[in-house]
């Protein structure tokens, strides 16, 4: 089983246990697995630090200028 696999695997699980914090720490550790939908709602709900805290741990501002671009886009 690849490293990927097993990364989805515990994510099904932990979501299944309800352990969400955890969900998206793994998530964001991992960078195997976006998920758009919580961002969105950190988005909608002004949670701006949580917003940038998770973006982190799939681009670094200074990456490309795409992520420039989205952290521009979220963080300003």
């Amino acid at each position: 089983m690849s490293s990927l696999s097993s990364v989805f695997l515990i994510l099904q699980f932990l979501d299944e246990v309800k352990f969400k914090e955890t969900v998206h720490r793994l998530e964001q550790e991992s960078g195997f697995y976006f998920n758009i939908r919580y961002f969105e709602e950190m988005v909608t709900n002004g949670e701006w630090d949580e917003v940038e805290k998770y973006l982190s741990g799939f681009t670094k501002v200074d990456d490309n200028r795409y992520s420039m671009k989205i952290f521009l886009a979220f963080i300003t």
